[in-house]
């Protein structure tokens, strides 16, 4: 199974666990083996807690082979902008400082102009916007009260600025940005990424480090809003 997670350590927190269940039962039979009927409960109860570990594992690598289907970016129309904006819920208008962006930078502005966007936005917290647009050799930061972009690149899951992921299953996430249409709420495209977090069992031991995850897809993605928002004149890629 693609999503499986077995490591060293995995291993030696089963072996430890698996051997503790199996003392346990050997010391309570000793009181117990003149009482059939209890015996038998507890060797049932020590074969489901013996396999509670491989279930837990066997579960969320079904699941996470299940969701990594939808996972990667689908582009379902391209269109020719001449800007783009970025939804930035993190950021407010107190973090705006207007002027002149990279004035002791001529590469950067110069990177700016190979794109090939006249502008492009910051969609800040309360939906004014950070405009940055080329003005001569310079490139210009102005703070807007509507943006001017129509097209934007968002989280789908975003119910806090720094929260961007959402629980989907057991031990399983899903983050997901798409470029839509302001006017309308068409999604132009998206892309998708599943996380699956390392089974109870070695979260224990290893969650003082941090979630460990595997996630799909395992190559790269491109960029989303490349993919999706050429600048005008730019020739538009045949979609399947």
């Amino acid at each position: 199974m693609d999503g499986y997670i077995l490591t060293p350590i995995g291993v030696i927190v089963i072996a430890t666990y698996s051997f503790l269940i199996f003392l346990i039962t050997v010391i309570l039979r000793r009181f117990v083996k003149r009482f059939p009927w209890i015996w038998r409960g507890l060797k049932s109860l020590a074969v489901i807690l013996l396999l509670l570990p491989w279930l837990e594992e066997a579960w969320i690598s079904w699941h996470f082979a299940q969701a990594c289907k939808d996972a990667g970016v689908k582009v379902y129309r391209q269109v020719e902008v001449e800007g783009y904006g970025i939804s930035r819920k993190d950021l407010t208008r107190k973090d705006v400082t207007e002027g002149e962006q990279f004035p002791y930078d001529p590469t950067r502005v110069a990177d700016f102009e190979e794109r090939g966007f006249r502008f492009y936005e910051n969609i800040l917290a309360d939906g004014s916007a950070r405009h940055l647009e080329r003005t001569g050799n310079r490139v210009m930061v102005t703070l807007r009260d509507v943006p001017e972009a129509r097209y934007y690149q968002r989280y789908a899951y975003q119910p806090t600025p720094f929260r961007t992921v959402e629980t989907i299953g057991w031990k399983l996430e899903k983050g997901e940005e798409q470029v839509v249409d302001i006017q309308t709420g068409e999604i132009l495209s998206q892309s998708i990424t599943i996380y699956r977090i390392l089974p109870t069992y070695e979260a224990l031991i290893l969650g003082l480090l941090g979630p460990p995850v595997l996630s799909c897809p395992k190559t790269p993605e491109p960029s989303l809003w490349q993919e999706t928002l050429k600048p005008k004149k730019t020739k538009l890629k045949t979609l399947p």
